[in-house]
């Protein structure tokens, strides 16, 4: 079907759409393929939300590590009006800046949420949000990533709840035995893949655009963003998008979100036979909550290379042009590591230990580097450390990849917060944490310092209006902003987001950036 005749049946359903919430009911109502739902207003005028929507049936049972299932449809209008289960996932928040646990987890979580302005015939840009979490925890209910605000400025936003965890990732030989294709993993992926589907088929009853459609995440959401511009299952799904703090571009290892099929199946088995439990009919029985205390934070199962989804290595794939050609924003936060555990926990024998594991041959370089830059002890070094292997580095890499065949627009979030008033002496202030430009983005930001409420409104007016331009043109500039270039291939420059200046900068750190990526054989920032 050609993309002028997906935008004209999308304009007549638009149209059908309205008439169906001009109802008896109060609610509004719209009709989705499995059957009519019906929203309620939410704080923003105009604004309705229609939330706990089914995209897929509840991969529960035999549908356990399988791909995701068509919705059985339901007679009658659904009620919309609160939000479907998070994904089971471990309830312990692992990070301390802005962790939010939700109130209820299961199996029967593929479900997403439309926010809309009133219809009105027009067909707006749509912006889909995928939450991170390290694709181990995560939640569509988390206050930060309520779409009603950039619903108001005239688009559809919609968030969508996909498997984490063991039972988003998990591989075992046995499931790739019953696969048609051979391969095991990546549940989670598929899951984004079938509520991206869901907006083709679906969002323009909703008043949106199904041929202007921006996928945008942060932390694991935007490994899951990258991994959306090489998948060829993605193709032609989305035309935009925005990659916050994370792209799988560095080698397979479980601290960047990105593995090998026949390692994590091995490592499934182990699993398996961990818990007694040595058949898939055996696992598929074990219930879930038992599976998610036994897994617990574990980095064992994540995304992986599987030759079908993921037929390559990302950064291979993308080096070669074999992806989405959309445009794309991707960047990270100048404080990153701040709010997780050090590598090496803070000690020396543990830096060195985990420089050596990363760094290979340049360690004794990182480690002179880091002197040299005034990061003295352990922990200073080891969040530095975090950051740059976790974040930095594939960020930047996305940004540079990305501009030898698409307009690549690249950032650097420099706000930073004061020390909180209960970080214990001693310790580093966050600053500009990994996660703090959430709020700014999505106009969610909460004023916690009364004094700062003016240039924190500033930043939040100024940040959501580049990612709210980008979705609507491809482009984050616009009137009344400063101009943001093309991330230009050698500059080795990154636009600066903050409240006070906005304006190319140099990639800082870039020395031992440089290194991180010879320990990878991976020299993409040296060639710029």
């Amino acid at each position: 079907m050609t993309e002028c005749h997906i935008r004209r049946r999308a304009f007549m359903a638009a149209g059908g759409a309205a008439l169906v919430g001009l109802g008896a009911s109060a609610q509004p109502i719209r009709q989705t393929t499995a059957g009519p739902v019906a929203g309620r207003a939410t704080a923003q005028p105009g604004v309705t939300a229609w939330l706990g929507i089914p995209y897929a049936a509840p991969p529960v049972g035999a549908l356990r590590w399988k791909p995701p299932q068509p919705v059985t449809p339901w007679h009658g209008v659904r009620q919309a009006v609160k939000f479907g289960a998070s994904p089971w996932a471990p309830s312990t928040p692992i990070v301390s800046a802005g962790d939010f646990t939700p109130d209820q987890m299961s199996e029967d979580c593929l479900t997403l949420n439309v926010w809309a302005p009133p219809a009105d015939g027009r067909l707006r840009p749509v912006m889909v949000w995928i939450y991170g979490g390290a694709f181990i925890m995560g939640a569509t209910e988390d206050p930060r990533y309520d779409g009603a605000r950039l619903a108001a400025e005239d688009v559809v936003f919609v968030s969508i709840n996909y498997r984490v965890g063991i039972l988003g990732s998990f591989a075992h030989p046995d499931l790739a035995r019953e696969s048609p294709h051979g391969v095991c993993g990546n549940y989670g992926l598929m899951d984004q893949i079938a509520a991206l589907q869901w907006v083709r088929d679906n969002i323009a009853g909703f008043g949106g655009d199904p041929g202007n459609v921006t996928i945008f995440g942060q932390s694991a959401g935007a490994f899951s963003v990258a991994y959306h511009l090489v998948m060829p299952q993605s193709r032609g799904l989305f035309h935009r998008a925005i990659a916050q703090s994370g792209a799988p571009l560095g080698k397979p290892s479980s601290y960047i979100l990105l593995g090998a099929m026949a390692e994590m199946a091995q490592a499934g088995s182990a699993f398996a036979r961990k818990i007694s439990a040595p058949t898939l009919a055996d696992l598929r029985q074990v219930p879930a909550h038992k599976l998610i205390e036994t897994y617990g934070f574990s980095w064992q199962f994540y995304p992986v290379v599987d030759g079908w989804l993921v037929p390559r290595h990302p950064y291979t794939m993308m080096a070669a042009g074999e992806c989405a050609r959309v445009p794309v924003m991707a960047g990270h936060n100048h404080d990153e590591g701040s709010v997780f555990p050090p590598m090496g926990e803070g000690r020396q024998d543990g830096l060195q230990a985990a420089l050596s594991s990363f760094y290979g041959t340049q360690a004794t370089d990182v480690m002179r580097v880091l002197q040299s830059e005034g990061y003295q002890t352990p922990a200073a070094m080891g969040h530095q450390i975090f950051g740059d292997v976790v974040f930095n580095w594939n960020s930047i890499a996305l940004s540079m990849v990305a501009s030898r065949f698409v307009p690549s627009f690249a950032y650097r979030f420099d706000y930073r917060y004061t020390r909180p008033a209960n970080l214990q002496a001693g310790k580093e202030a966050l600053g500009a944490f990994h996660g703090a430009e959430i709020g700014f983005a999505l106009k969610t930001h909460t004023f916690l310092e009364p004094e700062r409420r003016a240039e924190q409104e500033h930043l939040m007016n100024l940040v959501s209006g580049y990612w709210l331009n980008f979705a609507k043109t491809g482009d984050p500039n616009g009137e009344n902003l400063p101009h943001w270039p093309q991330y230009r291939p050698h500059s080795r420059k990154l636009f600066q987001l903050d409240s006070r200046t906005q304006g190319e900068v140099d990639i800082e750190h870039y020395d031992r950036l440089v290194l991180l990526g010879r320990s990878m054989n991976n020299r993409l920032l040296e060639e710029g």
